[in-house]
């Protein structure tokens, strides 16, 4: 057994080999470190202007797109889409907090609490295709103009998970019978 840490998010994970995704934040496998390779001052950066920006506009970006999650995991009337979307809600709100650590921004207060959303799964679903796609083309877009090495690998590891996402909506419409 050994100790993994992901590159991005920076938590451990215990096993035989590095897990096919964060459990976390959702990244791919060769974004982990054996737990004694893991620089500590990997989320001591100096972001410009520019990336501080980019950094405060993702911040709400999670922050809002856990809460409308965290709001989809109290639908009771399907168990296991709430339950899905209750662990996209746990995600999102990872990467708010790896962006707060980038921005040296204290976490929103209300990250966990759960915003509105439709009674009807179909409506909800296409909302949060709509928020990955906004998402996954916003940290492309802010990766693509960072000049920090860290801000860049951060940035342009979430707009993959994000793409990730959109995959993961066509499955829930599937299960939920949308068209």
């Amino acid at each position: 057994m050994e100790f993994y840490r992901c590159r991005i998010c920076g938590e451990t994970y215990l096993g035989d080999a590095a897990p096919g995704r964060c459990p976390f934040c959702g990244v791919a496998a060769d974004l982990f470190v054996l737990t004694q390779q893991f620089p500590e001052d990997i989320n001591d950066v100096q972001p410009t202007e520019l990336e501080r920006a980019d950094l405060e506009r993702a911040i709400e970006l999670e922050r809002d797109n856990a809460r409308f999650y965290r709001a989809l995991s109290t639908h009771r009337e399907d168990p296991k889409l709430a339950s899905a979307y209750k662990r996209l809600a746990n995600v999102e709100a990872e990467h708010c907090s790896l962006f707060c650590k980038l921005a040296g921004v204290t976490k929103p207060a209300d990250l966990l609490d759960p915003s509105e959303a439709e009674n009807d799964w179909c409506a909800n679903i296409t909302e949060s295709l709509a928020r990955e796609q906004r998402a996954a083309a916003f940290y492309a877009e802010a990766a693509g103009r960072a000049t920090n090495a860290r801000i860049k690998e951060v940035l342009a590891a979430v707009s993959a998970v994000e793409r990730d996402h959109i995959q993961l909506d066509g499955v829930a419409a599937r299960m939920a019978g949308c068209r």
